[in-house]
């Protein structure tokens, strides 16, 4: 289980790179610093003061308290927490009464999650989502699942994941026996308790319709490519399929009952869906896969066995210890932000020609907008970035007309009174508009500054 818990915090003990995680962390500092979460758009041009429901304002809230703390090496630290958190949480649901199937069952399960388990808010829903199985399988409290829920709404607008779940489970139980699943509605009434709760909340009733949004907006979700189906084809997606195929073998092989295989089926085609829906689906594989491969039978071990297994035990401890005081000791040896992804030298060249101010209007791709939003601030005036669903729809057409270079961009960019393009060198646009009168001023690496 320490090793499982290692991994975890390894995971979460690496730089920060991802770009959604950019404008979490630049939201929580101004969350700390003013003491209030914005209701509206403050880092765009093309939706300033657009009305914005800050989804995961409590995680942010921890960003931003941790950084005026520590820096952003204490978030790093706090992330690294949180995944090993989650890998413990895994591992106790993948228990088998073996060792080594636990580690078998655990190691395909979260080697299904790894890839898209990463550090930014959707981390606590995956947290929420595991606490919630281990409340039913251990037939805690259902009220326990009150305080939990409201965190979950709270944090990510995964929570229906959760009220999925035990619908799902339910309807498992009830083709098992055949009668009605009284015990498990218990936690389902328990969970729509929670989100009645829920309502008790900073942004009041908008938080708990955020999930609405997707389908309002499904349009503009298009572009995200974690709401399209998995790439497997990506060195990420080889990993995730290979250990979901292991995991589907066991389970197959293993002749499931209802309440098991329901819950499977419905989160296994959720994440053929959506790649965001890979992470939860690790999470539900771990019990399942833990009583696939719990032994029928098992023998008492002998004296001599047991004494080597202690020394053998510790001798593994004292190295998953030393392992732990290593990878954070990199935490403050090693830059806490990973910008190498990242237009960096472009930016710092049109911050010193004077070009991310007024007049000038500055076109990019979503990811960069989350680094000049986590550069500036306030300031920033971002074209667009990854927030889709606060931005118009008009602004997501505009910004899929430029990226895929279809007709109508220079329509996009007179209407839209842009001047400045910062853009990767192979895409199409770049060429429409050298080909068009514009000029390169500036190049980098993979990016170009373009002017009209």
């Amino acid at each position: 289980m320490a090793a499982f818990v290692l991994f975890g915090f390894r995971l979460g003990a690496r730089p920060i790179s991802d770009n959604s995680m950019l404008t979490h962390l630049r939201t929580g500092i101004d969350m700390a610093r003013t003491g209030a979460i914005p209701r509206s758009d403050p880092y765009s041009y093309t939706a300033a003061d657009e009305r914005w429901v800050v989804q995961s304002w409590l995680p942010e809230w921890t960003y931003g308290w941790a950084y005026r703390i520590g820096g952003f090496k204490l978030v790093v630290l706090e992330q690294a927490l949180l995944l090993a958190l989650l890998a413990w949480l895994v591992i106790r649901l993948a228990r088998t009464g073996s060792p080594l199937r636990t580690a078998l069952a655990g190691i395909a399960a979260v080697g299904v999650g790894a890839s898209p388990w990463s550090t930014r808010p959707l981390l606590f829903g995956l947290i929420c989502m595991a606490l919630t199985i281990t409340i039913l399988e251990r037939r805690k409290s259902p009220w326990l699942l009150v305080p939990l829920v409201w965190i979950w709404v709270n944090s990510h607008g995964s929570f229906p994941l959760g009220l999925v779940w035990l619908g799902a489970r339910a309807v498992g139980e009830g083709l098992d026996w055949r009668v009605w699943p009284r015990v498990t509605w218990l936690y389902v009434g328990g969970f729509a308790a929670g989100l009645a709760a829920s309502v008790l909340n900073p942004l009041g009733l908008r938080l708990l319709a955020f999930p609405l949004t997707l389908g309002e907006k499904s349009e503009s979700f298009r572009n995200i490519i974690e709401w399209r189906s998995p790439d497997f084809s990506k060195e990420g997606g080889y990993f995730a399929l290979a250990f979901l195929a292991i995991a589907l073998l066991l389970l197959f092989r293993a002749r499931l009952n209802w309440r098991d295989a329901v819950p499977v089926v419905v989160f296994t085609a959720a994440s053929m869906l959506a790649s965001r829906n890979v992470g939860p689906l690790a999470v539900v594989l771990a019990p399942v896969l833990g009583r696939a491969l719990r032994p029928t039978s098992s023998a008492p071990d002998g004296p001599g066995r047991a004494l080597g297994s202690v020394r053998t035990n510790r001798a593994m401890l004292a190295l998953i210890t030393a392992a732990f005081a290593f990878f954070a000791i990199s935490i403050y040896t090693n830059d806490p932000i990973d910008i190498r992804a990242y237009p960096a030298r472009s930016v710092s060249w049109l911050e010193e020609q004077d070009l991310l101010a007024e007049p000038h209007r500055l076109a990019h791709e979503d990811y960069v907008g989350n680094y000049l939003t986590l550069r500036y601030g306030e300031e920033a005036r971002v074209f667009i970035d990854d927030r889709y669903d606060m931005y118009p729809v008009s602004v997501a057409r505009d910004y899929r007309t430029l990226l895929e270079g279809r007709p109508g961009v220079s329509e996009v960019l007179e209407r839209r009174r842009i001047d400045v393009v910062l853009w990767e060198k192979d895409l199409p646009l770049v060429q429409i508009l050298l080909a068009t009168g514009w000029r390169e001023t500036f190049s980098e690496d993979d990016f170009v500054v373009l002017q009209r």
